[in-house]
């Protein structure tokens, strides 16, 4: 997810984008692999690791900033 988008927002927009025009998107691995379903419990999950994902690209952003 971190490599799609610069943000959650950006990302979540990008996803709506997608399915708008007929695509489906799913997480392919783990114990949450799943169909995204933006009117459903997957767009809380959706969002969670949108926001986890910005987290940690501002963390290696700061991290590469101070060397």
């Amino acid at each position: 997810m971190k490599c799609l988008a610069r943000d959650a927002a950006e990302l979540t927009a990008l996803a709506d984008h997608l399915i708008a025009h007929g695509l489906v998107l799913e997480m392919p691995a783990g114990l949450l692999a799943d169909v995204y379903d933006p009117a459903g419990p997957g767009r809380l999950l959706f969002s969670f690791f949108a926001a986890i994902a910005e987290t940690e690209r501002e963390n290696i952003r700061e991290a590469t900033l101070d060397c």
